[in-house]
């Protein structure tokens, strides 16, 4: 008799972007099926995903059409097929703080919104959190940056523009790592303070983070601004958050008069960062800053790009997707 069995599932239509599905235990095998393309015949549509424990992050078996029929081949997410290389499936535990292995950059761009050149994007998306280290944009470096343009294996942009372009071209001895998929992991676990990228003159003044921020109109934070970053009248200011989208949220207060905001330049490193840290909503702790909310989950990747969508377990928008998980299970014999 099978005993120590845990087995989970579910379904879903696929929305084209990278599908994050909470589990309610650790699994040691992952199975996914693509009943839309199991029911046509599109060539390199891929069916069927099989993750066991031991394989990479982001891989897979995967189960394809190699022609416009129905015969399957089989293959992995990252050896590919059709001269493409695909997402897999990946486990997520936030407790494991762990971040991804270094990958080289080439370039970096003297902008505000700097794009970094580099071979190998892996498993980022937009949305996608990256640190930078050991850059010549080292007022950036050891930083968490949330990306918005990825350019499969060519470079990925940092999405919330900064006060200040880094005054540099950043050097070929760089390299970011890989730190979550998007901001809700991100959070996970961790308290919600952010590093400030800009806080506008103006009336009321508005705060850009480097990091998604997360934030509801009606919360309060408190604003931590060092010499080094200037508006310095506004450092330790408890202030009333409205929410405006992803990185950006006013604070109902006129910095119309107050010192111009700057990022810090490399030359100032090292250096302190402005800092946005969450305190409560009406005066009281919100859970968002001071609950633990550990997660265990798994990931099932997909890409804008169609043809990596097409052999991907994340699956093209519009499908329909059915997955099922499970913890290894021993037999009783005797």
């Amino acid at each position: 008799m099978a005993y120590n069995t845990v087995n989970q599932q579910g379904y879903f239509s696929s929305d084209g972007t990278d599908k994050i599905i909470p589990l309610r235990s650790d699994v040691d095998w992952v199975e996914v099926y693509n009943l839309t393309n199991i029911g046509g015949s599109t060539q390199w549509a891929s069916t069927r995903w099989y993750w066991q424990r031991g394989m990479n992050q982001d891989d897979a078996l995967n189960d394809f059409h190699a022609a416009a029929s129905q015969v399957i081949s089989t293959s992995t997410s990252a050896v590919g097929f059709n001269g493409a290389v695909y997402r897999g499936i990946s486990l997520i535990d936030s407790t494991d703080k762990t971040p991804g292995a270094a990958v080289a950059i080439t370039a970096g761009s003297n902008a505000t919104q700097p794009v970094y050149s580099t071979a190998d994007t892996g498993r980022l998306v937009a949305g996608s959190i990256v640190r930078i280290q050991n850059t010549a944009h080292t007022s950036l470096n050891g930083l968490d940056f949330s990306v918005d343009t990825v350019t499969l294996d060519t470079s990925f942009r940092l999405a919330n523009t900064l006060a200040t372009a880094p005054g540099v071209i950043a050097g070929a001895n760089g390299t970011y790592r890989y730190i979550s998929p998007n901001r809700t992991v991100y959070d996970m676990f961790y308290p919600k303070k952010r590093v400030i990228a800009n806080i506008t003159a103006a009336s009321p003044g508005v705060v850009t983070t480097l990091v998604d921020h997360g934030l509801t109109t009606g919360q309060k934070v408190r604003i931590k601004v060092p010499v080094s970053c200037g508006m310095v009248e506004l450092n330790d200011q408890l202030v009333d958050v409205t929410a405006i989208d992803a990185s950006t949220f006013s604070i109902g207060v006129d910095t119309s008069g107050y010192t111009a905001f700057a990022f810090p330049l490399p030359a100032a490193a090292p250096v302190d960062y402005a800092q946005m840290i969450p305190v409560g909503t009406d005066g009281l702790y919100t859970d968002s800053s001071t609950l633990n909310t550990g997660f265990i989950g798994m990931i099932l990747g997909t890409s804008s790009d169609a043809a990596i969508a097409l052999g991907s377990p994340g699956g093209t928008s519009g499908d329909a997707i059915k997955w099922r998980a499970g913890k290894s299970f021993a037999y009783d014999i005797g």
